[in-house]
């Protein structure tokens, strides 16, 4: 498993970060001046495919006039969307763009845009108050907190602590992402698959860790193999993420764009001659296709394709 949240705050030196929960009371001595905090947006492991949709750590206590930081070390875009305290987040598709400056005061939502692959965002909290932030790609599990405190007033907790309790969630949030593979719900090696799994599978609240791969057992395989005529189905296992299976003309590359701009298209059997896609699956969604002519034919999430690799094959003979 990929752990990069610990280098992260080492560069930053004695970075003083928040999490979930503070110490129970301890009260540090104001600093001298303005520092800088850190967040690591998003984790992942296993080349990708587990990923843990939360921020590390999610909630920071701070002066105003700090500056916070936060860093996604994942190739899959996350988003740090501030409204003033209060409101909601526009409404609509995440914009990949920054929106607003990088000082924020309360009077007007400001956001990151897309952040992937090492990008970050430093944002420098002017005004006292609590503030809601969000992933606009992942909600609604994928959200935090910053509370800042007046200048000179006391810090709720050590650096040491925040740092142990955000190296522990990531790691629990890892580890419980990749344990969801062996809640694979079908015959393994047969013709229903997972389009993606999650703790708790679909119907349950959304949590932080999911998987981005299709599964045909509890070994992530993606690759099945069947005789001509058959017919697949494929269900969105998880419950926090959408999903597409997308299978492009054979010898042609997927669509470009992400999944909800591609519609649905081709009808219930593919022969390798149309493009046929599921159009966006929801958690609990299921697709259906009936293989009518011999040939190996690759697949895809519109979604996770490039950034996770999602991505498998059905041979057909």
């Amino acid at each position: 498993m990929k752990f990069r949240l610990a280098a992260a705050l080492a560069l930053a030196g004695l970075v003083l970060v928040a999490c979930e929960g503070g110490n129970g009371g301890n009260q540090i001595p104001p600093p001298s001046g303005p520092l800088t905090w850190s967040i690591v947006a998003g984790a992942s492991a296993q080349s990708e495919a587990v990923q843990a949709l939360d921020f590390y750590p999610n909630s920071v206590t701070i002066h105003a006039g700090d500056t916070v930081t936060w860093t996604n070390f994942t190739s899959i875009p996350h988003t740090v969307s501030i409204p003033p305290a209060g409101q909601s987040p526009p409404p609509g598709r995440p914009n990949p763009a920054p929106v607003g400056g990088t000082i924020f005061d309360n009077s007007a939502y400001i956001s990151s845009g897309f952040l992937l692959n090492g990008q970050t965002y430093a944002v420098t909290f002017s005004t006292p108050g609590t503030y809601a932030y969000y992933c606009m790609v992942h909600p609604p599990e994928m959200n935090g907190q910053i509370v800042v405190l007046p200048a000179g007033a006391p810090l709720p907790t050590t650096p040491q602590q925040y740092l142990t309790a955000a190296l522990a969630d990531q790691t629990l949030d890892l580890q419980a992402g990749a344990a969801s593979i062996q809640q694979f719900p079908y015959a393994p090696g047969g013709t229903h698959l997972a389009a993606g799994i999650s703790p708790g599978l679909p119907g349950t609240q959304p949590s932080e860790p999911t998987v981005m791969r299709f599964l045909d057992d509890t070994t992530a395989n993606s690759n099945i193999s069947v005789s001509v005529g058959t017919t697949v189905t494929w269900t969105n296992e998880s419950n926090n993420v959408p999903h597409t299976v997308t299978f492009p003309v054979l010898g042609q590359a997927p669509p470009a764009g992400p999944g909800d701009l591609v519609p649905p298209s081709g009808g219930p059997a593919y022969d390798g001659t149309v493009l046929t896609n599921s159009g966006v699956m929801s958690p609990g969604q299921s697709y259906t296709l009936t293989f009518t002519k011999a040939g190996t034919y690759a697949y895809y999430c519109l979604f996770h394709d490039g950034p996770t690799g999602m991505i498998g094959t059905v041979t057909v003979h």
